[in-house]
């Protein structure tokens, strides 16, 4: 079973995200509070648990919650998500995998440390149905499109 681990939002683009109890997905446009809300088709920015532990074990030090620019950690995700899957988090939020990573002529103007990971193995989701997200949250994917 897929997991939540963390929710995280920045009030400020740039700025790190800091875990929050509970955030208000909002179809169409993002995360309430969040300060990518509305700034483009990249609701949300997922990195998958399974991921970060894989690179804090190749730079030796651990990385916050957030601290890579992404608004949902999700546990036990498969591998490999394809574009068009759709998942549902919770009891109603659903959404859209719309793009993995970043182009490569796309600048990633956040680090941590001198590591990025979303234009690598990041996910960017769309808000297709509105609706609570807490850590604890199952994760289900509802539809897998394969291209």
């Amino acid at each position: 079973m897929a997991q939540v681990l963390a929710v995280c939002i920045s009030s400020a683009r740039q700025e790190v995200k800091k875990c929050v109890p509970e955030a208000c997905f909002i179809a169409g446009e993002g995360i309430e509070g969040d300060s990518h809300r509305g700034f483009s088709d990249r609701h949300v920015s997922l990195l998958r648990a399974e991921d970060i532990r894989a690179a804090e074990a190749e730079a030796g030090f651990s990385f916050p919650p957030g601290s890579l620019a992404e608004n949902l950690v999700i546990e036990g995700l498969p591998s490999e998500i394809p574009i068009g899957t759709k998942l549902k988090v919770g009891s109603e939020v659903i959404l859209l995998v719309a793009e993995k990573g970043k182009k490569p002529d796309e600048p990633h103007s956040y680090d941590y440390r001198g590591w990025c990971l979303l234009p690598k193995v990041g996910y960017f989701l769309q808000v297709l149905k509105g609706g609570a997200v807490r850590p604890g949250d199952e994760v289900v994917i509802v539809e897998d499109k394969k291209r």
